[in-house]
């Protein structure tokens, strides 16, 4: 059933990506308008979905039963980022190369893919476990993670410590006034959440479209080309979900369906900022942009292999 719902709705992702590369291509969605849609993304859509679908499919219980994808999730950034750490070195990737590839490969798209897909495939705690990976994910990115992206011999303030306002996002303010307002709990009228849910059902076409017309304006030449993204792809985002998946599974410890959400983002494809913050702090900005792109395109048919394969 999980793998039926995953594989649709990635073909459906897939049907609205290639709407935004061809839309692009025919330039009814010039390529400066990317960073207006990205920004309305960012700072409306998804933090609108994310309170809309925890409001009005998630419990008090719901929330307080799902604590232990904090642990999972800080379990995944260590074993992640020793993986790749190994797979640069055993690569011989070349210098500051090597780091955004790690940056690449242990930061996945939550955003864009990842919060529509989990919130499709377990309506009633996948943005739960969305937000309690969250917590880690965004401590763990602005800091080891803006580390990464950061040339050697270059100095960048926001490589030695986090700031405070980088993790206030409105996708983590969504998430705690959700969690506010359930836990409470907050009524809120229906014709509020009425028109929350019309803006909320057309988050993913808008995130499906943005992510076509940014690859329709990429350059994958110079990645298709190197092994890396091949190695990458098949090691983090087929291999390594499986693995860790089903040890979970056979130990009984955490709830089957968590363990299955969090294969799924383990799955995910790179996160969209990365090549923003590579490009602010790096060289390495279009290496970044190329393996975003060719992982967001590969991640169609790994996310429902993985699925299929974890069971």
């Amino acid at each position: 059933m999980i793998f039926e719902l995953t594989l649709s709705h990635m073909i459906v992702f897939f049907l609205v990506f290639a709407v935004g590369f061809a839309a692009a291509r025919a330039r009814a969605i010039p390529q400066d308008a990317l960073p207006h849609l990205a920004q309305l993304i960012t700072k409306v859509l998804l933090p609108v979905m994310i309170f809309y679908s925890t409001y009005a499919n998630c419990t008090r219980q719901t929330i307080l039963e799902n604590w232990q994808m904090v642990l999972l999730a800080a379990l995944f950034y260590a074993l992640i980022s020793l993986v790749t750490f190994l797979l640069a070195k055993a690569l011989r990737i070349p210098h500051d190369k090597d780091r955004v590839f790690q940056l690449c490969f242990i930061f996945g798209n939550t955003g864009f893919v990842g919060i529509p897909l989990l919130a499709a495939v377990f309506p009633d705690a996948g943005l739960v476990y969305m937000m309690m990976f969250s917590l880690v994910d965004q401590a763990v990115f602005w800091t080891y993670g803006v580390w990464l992206s950061t040339e050697r011999g270059h100095h960048h303030p926001a490589s030695e410590h986090v700031r405070l306002k980088q993790l206030i996002t409105p996708n983590t303010v969504a998430i705690v006034v959700a969690v506010m307002f359930v836990m409470v709990p907050v009524p809120v009228p229906e014709v509020i959440l009425s028109g929350m849910g019309t803006i909320s059902s057309a988050t993913t076409g808008m995130c499906m479209l943005y992510l076509g017309a940014l690859a329709s304006f990429s350059r994958l030449a110079g990645v298709l080309r190197r092994p890396d993204a091949y190695v990458g792809i098949l090691v983090k985002m087929v291999v390594l979900p499986v693995l860790v998946a089903k040890l979970l599974l056979l130990t009984g410890w955490f709830p089957p369906d968590m363990v299955r959400a969090l294969a799924i983002i383990m799955a995910l494809p790179v996160m969209t900022v990365v090549p923003l913050v590579v490009s602010a702090n790096g060289r390495e900005a279009e290496y970044a942009t190329g393996i975003t792109v060719v992982t967001l395109v590969a991640s169609i048919a790994t996310i429902p292999l993985v699925v299929f394969l974890v069971g």
